[in-house]
C-alpha cells in the first residue's frame, strides 16, 4: 500500500505539476514583495525589463526546446548525443549575439534611454548567460520526462531569488540595481548547481555534427517566429501602456497575470507532458493518435480550470488587496476580463503544440503573427479612443478568439478527427477517470 501511495507522486504529471506550482508559488511571493518594496513607477520599470529579458530567453527556448524533444525522442543514445550537442553549439552562438546586440544597443541608443535603463541594457546580455545552462538543462530532462529533476531546478531558482528579496527587504537596501543583482544571482547559482550534476549535458558538444545543426535550426527558426510572435503580445501591451500612458498603468496591467499563473499552472504542466506525446505519435504518422492526444489535453484543461476562474471571479477584490494593495484595485475589471477569456487559453496553446509536432509551424507562426499585429493595432486604436488600461484587456481578448478561429480551422484541415465534440467528450472521459482514481485512492486510505 505504502508502494501504491509513494507512485502517485513518481508519476511524470505529477512532477510537471509540481514544477510549476513551485515556480508560480515563489513568483507571486517575489511579485508580492516587489510590489510593496518599489513605488509604482519603480516597479513598472522592472515588469518592463523582465519582459525585454523574457523575450531573448523565449527566443533561444523556441530554437532549442521543441527541436530537442522531436529529434531525441526515441532515437538511440548516440543521434541523441548529436542533437544535444547541436543544440548546444546554436545556444552559445545565440547567447554571445544577446550579449553583442545589448552592448551594441547600449551604445547606438544611449541618448534614448533613462539612467535606469542604462544599467538594465548593461546586464541584459549577461543575464541570458548566466540562465543558459540550467535552462538547457531543463529543455534536456523534460525530452528524458525527469520532470522531477526539473522540480529542483525551479525550486533553487525561484526560492533563491525570494530568500535573496528578504535578505534585501531586512537590510533596508531595495532599489532597481540590488534586485537585478539578486535576480542574476539566483541565475547564476542554479546553473552551477545543474553543472555540478551534470544535467546540461554540455560534454555532448563535441559528438555535433553538421546535418544537425542545420535541422535543428531550420526547425527552430520558424517555432522562434511563433514564439517570440506570442511572447510580445504582453510585451506590446506593456510597451503601449508605457508610452501611452505611464509607467504606473504598466504596474496595474501586471496584476492580471499573476492572476493568470494559476491557470498556467495547470495549462504549463499538460503542455510539457503532451508535447513527447503528440510529438511521438506523430513521428510514427499515427494521425488517429495525435487527434485523440489534442482533443483529450484539451478537453482535460479547459474543463480542470474552469472551477478556478470562478473562484479567481468570485474573489477578485480580496485577493488583489492579499496580493499586492489597494492601491492596485483599479486592476479588478482588467482581471476579471483575463478570467473571463481564460477559457479560451486551453485550445490556444494546445493548437500551437500541436501544429509544432506534425511539422506545421508556419501555420503556428502566421497565427501569432497575425495575432500579434491584430493586438497592436487594437491596442494603440483603443486606448486612444478611450486612454483607458481596460481597452489594452479588451484587445487582448479579442485577438485571442480570433487566434483560436484561425488555428482551428487550419488544424482541423491536417486533423480531420478533431471537433468540439471530441474535445469535450475526451476531456470529460479523463476528468471521470481522474476523479474515479482520486476517489479509489481515498477508499484505500480511509
Amino acid at each position: 500500500m505504502a508502494f501504491k501511495f509513494l507512485s502517485v507522486f513518481r508519476n511524470r504529471h505529477f512532477h510537471s505539476l509540481l514544477g510549476n506550482v513551485i515556480m508560480a508559488f515563489f513568483n507571486v511571493l517575489s511579485f508580492a514583495l516587489l510590489v510593496r518594496m518599489l513605488s509604482l513607477s519603480a516597479f513598472g520599470e522592472w515588469v518592463l525589463f523582465l519582459a525585454t529579458y523574457n523575450i531573448l530567453d523565449q527566443i533561444r527556448t523556441a530554437m532549442l526546446q521543441s527541436g530537442i524533444i522531436k529529434f531525441s525522442s526515441g532515437v538511440d543514445e548516440a543521434v541523441s548525443r548529436q542533437v544535444t550537442g547541436a543544440a548546444w553549439y546554436i545556444s552559445l552562438l545565440l547567447t554571445l549575439s544577446f550579449i553583442l546586440l545589448s552592448f551594441i544597443v547600449y551604445v547606438v541608443a544611449f541618448p534614448l534611454f533613462s539612467p535606469t535603463w542604462h544599467f538594465f541594457l548593461g546586464w541584459l546580455g549577461i543575464m541570458t548567460l548566466l540562465s543558459l545552462p540550467f535552462n538547457f538543462a531543463t529543455w534536456v530532462l523534460q525530452a528524458a520526462h525527469r520532470f522531477d529533476k526539473i522540480v529542483q531546478i525551479r525550486f533553487l531558482q525561484n526560492g533563491s531569488f525570494l530568500v535573496l528579496l528578504g535578505v534585501l527587504f531586512f537590510l533596508k537596501e531595495v532599489n532597481l540595481h540590488n534586485v537585478l543583482y539578486a535576480y542574476s544571482l539566483s541565475l547564476l547559482a542554479t546553473s552551477i548547481y545543474c553543472l555540478a550534476f551534470k544535467w546540461t549535458a554540455i560534454n555532448s558538444m563535441a559528438a555535433r555534427t553538421r546535418q544537425q545543426v542545420k535541422d535543428l535550426y531550420h526547425y527552430g527558426r520558424l517555432i522562434v517566429g511563433s514564439m517570440v510572435s506570442s511572447s510580445l503580445l504582453n510585451y506590446s501591451d506593456n510597451l503601449v501602456l508605457r508610452t501611452m500612458l505611464s509607467p504606473t498603468a504598466v504596474a496595474i496591467y501586471s496584476i492580471p497575470q499573476k492572476f493568470m499563473e494559476v491557470i498556467e499552472i495547470i495549462l504549463r504542466s499538460f503542455v510539457a507532458t503532451s508535447q513527447p506525446t503528440i510529438s511521438g505519435a506523430a513521428n510514427r504518422n499515427d494521425w488517429k493518435g495525435v487527434s485523440y492526444a489534442f482533443c483529450k489535453y484539451t478537453g482535460t484543461v479547459t474543463i480542470m480550470i474552469i472551477p478556478f476562474v470562478a473562484g479567481l471571479l468570485l474573489f477578485t477584490k480580496p485577493l488583489i488587496i492579499i496580493l499586492a494593495a489597494k492601491a492596485y484595485l483599479p486592476a479588478t475589471d482588467i482581471v476579471r476580463i483575463f478570467l473571463l477569456s481564460a477559457i479560451l487559453y486551453p485550445i490556444d496553446r494546445f493548437i500551437g503544440v500541436t501544429l509544432d509536432m506534425i511539422n506545421k509551424p508556419l501555420i503556428n507562426f502566421y497565427k501569432n503573427l497575425l495575432k500579434l499585429v491584430l493586438n497592436i493595432v487594437l491596442d494603440i486604436a483603443l486606448v486612444l479612443m478611450f486612454a483607458d488600461i481596460r481597452a489594452v484587456a479588451i484587445a487582448s481578448s479579442l485577438n485571442l478568439l480570433f487566434a483560436v478561429i484561425f488555428g482551428y480551422y487550419f488544424l482541423r484541415r491536417s486533423l480531420s478527427d478533431i471537433s468540439i465534440k471530441s474535445i469535450w467528450k475526451n476531456g470529460w472521459q479523463e476528468c471521470k477517470g481522474l476523479l474515479l482514481k482520486i476517489k479509489m485512492f481515498r477508499l484505500q486510505y480511509k
